[in-house]
């Protein structure tokens, strides 16, 4: 099939879905549109018109802020044995001090102490912080840090509250697009959200609001994941896991390279993920699955 050439249906919906199934529901919907556009088709029409119903909360503030709350108070409440037994856990800081020995042995958080360290930073912000895993981490191994957690659920932040066990963080409902509102102007030697830039609404007025934030010659470090899938079969409709697609966009390599690669010290590392068996549905073929590792410095004004 030729570039532009939008005639044969079933190929292009079936190159959307794989972009649908690596969470690139961004450019998935791009390409069907643009199928739409130049070849009217009605099956054109019901995958455009699927979509969106799965983007609906990202159209405003407060439909994306209760789709994050109804999907982590499911996650998080369910009452049952394991859920007591969690609180227990969570009460007597059994979790606390879990939490952060397994934190502290990922990858991706060494790669992030190393930045750390770099800037000798004294004030670090975590925007989307879940539950603290990595804040609490960060404030049990650098007591002389001061950590400010952001994260969008009031049941993962009263969860993040309740581990906190560290004078040094402090964790607060918000938005990361909306941290220049909560925090005055370069406040932060060092910015860092783990899994969090593939949600947001918009991505642009979070890079934004993350630099206004950020010190001149301050770090800003990211992990977002790492997914090429092949299809094996055709692949069927698809259904987010929560309702709604949680990811809104994915990244490549070149992405990243072509958007952040004129920071200073730019950094791209590449975390391996290991599959697990009966994770994937047997229509896709991994490629690639893990994560990247991105830091840089804002130039100085």
């Amino acid at each position: 099939m030729a570039a532009g050439d939008f005639s044969n249906v079933v190929a292009i919906i079936q190159r959307a879905r794989l972009e649908l199934y690596r969470d690139n529901i961004d450019g998935a919907l791009a390409l069907v549109e643009s199928a739409a556009g130049a070849h009217p088709d009605p099956r054109y029409a019901e995958e455009i018109a699927g979509i969106r119903r799965h983007l609906a909360h990202v159209e405003s503030r407060e439909a994306y802020l209760e789709a994050q709350e109804r999907q982590y108070r499911g996650l998080r409440g369910r009452l049952s044995l394991k859920y007591l037994e969690r609180q227990f856990r969570v009460l007597i800081g059994r979790k606390t001090r879990t939490l952060v020995a397994r934190r502290a042995r990922h990858a991706e958080f060494r790669l992030l102490e190393r930045e750390i360290l770099r800037v000798r930073a004294e004030r670090v912000l975590d925007g989307g912080a879940g539950e603290g895993g990595v804040a609490l981490a960060v404030g049990a191994r650098h007591p002389a840090i001061r950590v400010e957690a952001v994260e969008a659920s009031p049941t993962n932040v009263r969860m993040a509250r309740r581990l906190n066990r560290f004078p040094n963080v402090n964790v607060r409902q918000g938005l990361l697009e909306e941290v220049h509102l909560l925090f005055p102007p370069a406040s932060f030697d060092l910015v860092y959200s783990f899994a969090v830039l593939e949600h947001v609404r918009d991505l642009e007025a979070t890079l934004d609001s993350i630099f206004m934030v950020l010190r001149p010659g301050g770090r800003v470090c990211f992990v977002v994941p790492r997914l090429a899938f092949a299809a094996n079969g055709l692949l069927p409709p698809f259904t987010p896991l929560h309702g709604y697609c949680d990811h809104v966009r994915a990244f490549t390599e070149r992405d990243l390279r072509d958007r952040f690669g004129g920071l200073g010290e730019f950094v791209l590392e590449k975390i391996p993920a290991v599959e697990k068996p009966g994770k994937l549905p047997p229509f896709l073929v991994p490629i690639e699955l893990g994560s990247f590792f991105v830091a840089g410095t804002v130039a100085r004004r």
